[in-house]
C-alpha cells in the first residue's frame, strides 16, 4: 500500500459487468464480503484481481488510492522531507506541483526512520479512503494491497487471498516488468521480508494461492479454492 514507486494499473477500481445479485460466468456473484488481496512483489496479485473482477467483484487497487492520499497530505510530507531532499539535490515536486513519488522514494529508501515517518503521515489517509470505499460497496469488495498487514483495513476483511510464486519466477517477472538491475530487484524482495508471517495470528481467514503456471491454471486453482471457502 505504498504511495511511492512501482508500476500498477492506473485505474483505482474495476469491476465486471455483472450487477449485484446477478451471475457472472454462470456463477452467483458473491455479496457482502470484504476480501483482502496481497502477496509479495511480482507474485501475480493484479492477475488475481482481474480474475475476481470477471467473477463480479468490485476490485480496488490500493496504489492509486495511495497516490491520492499522498497528494491530500502533500504539505505535511514536503515539510517532513524537503530539507533532507535538498541536501541531496533532489526536488520532491513535479512541475505541475504534484509529489514526485520516485524522488521521494529515493529519499526514503534504506532509511527506516524516514520510511516510518512517511507512513505515519500517509497511511491514516489511505486507511480513511479505503474505509470509505468499503462502506460504499456493501455488496462486496476486494482490496488489492501489497502491505495490507500494516493497515487496520485487514481487520475488516472476511478473507485474505495471499498470492505466492517461486522466487525465480518472481525475479523473471520483475526483470521483464521493471527493467531494473537484478541486485536492485533482490533488494526490494528482501525489504518486503516474510509477508505471509505478518498475517499469521490475525483474526482473518487466509487463502494461499500459488501462481506458478499458466493464467488458465491460476484461474482454475483460484476458482477451486474460492469454492472451498464458499465464494
Amino acid at each position: 500500500m505504498s504511495g511511492i514507486g512501482g508500476k500498477r494499473s492506473p485505474a483505482v477500481a474495476h469491476r465486471s459487468t455483472g450487477a449485484r445479485g446477478t451471475t457472472v460466468a454462470g456463477k452467483p456473484a458473491a455479496r457482502g464480503a470484504v476480501i483482502g488481496l496481497t502477496g509479495p512483489m511480482c507474485a501475480g496479485k493484479n492477475r488475481v484481481g482481474e480474475i475476481l473482477a470477471r467473477r463480479g467483484w468490485f476490485v480496488v487497487d490500493s496504489d492509486p488510492v495511495a497516490h491520492r492520499a499522498l497528494e491530500d497530505v502533500k504539505a505535511a510530507v514536503l515539510a517532513a522531507f524537503a530539507a533532507k531532499a535538498a541536501e541531496r539535490g533532489i526536488r520532491l515536486e513535479n512541475p505541475d506541483g504534484t509529489v514526485n513519488r520516485r524522488a521521494l522514494g529515493s529519499v526514503l529508501f534504506g532509511d527506516a526512520a524516514s520510511l516510518a515517518l512517511h507512513e505515519s503521515i500517509v497511511y491514516p489517509r489511505i486507511n480513511e479512503l479505503l474505509g470509505e470505499l468499503i462502506d460504499a460497496h456493501p455488496e462486496g469488495i476486494v482490496i488489492n494491497a501489497p502491505l495490507l498487514h500494516k493497515s487496520p483495513i485487514v481487520d475488516r476483511c472476511d478473507l485474505v487471498i495471499f498470492v505466492t510464486a517461486w522466487l525465480p519466477i518472481r525475479l523473471f517477472r520483475a526483470i521483464r516488468r521493471d527493467s531494473l538491475p537484478i541486485r536492485q530487484i533482490l533488494a526490494r524482495f528482501y525489504a518486503q521480508g516474510d509477508l505471509y508471517a505478518q498475517y499469521i495470528g490475525k483474526d482473518v481467514d487466509i487463502l494461499r494461492v500459488r501462481n506458478h503456471g499458466s493464467i488458465g491454471a491460476l484461474e482454475r486453482r483460484l476458482e477451486r479454492l474460492l469454492l472451498s471457502k464458499g465464494y
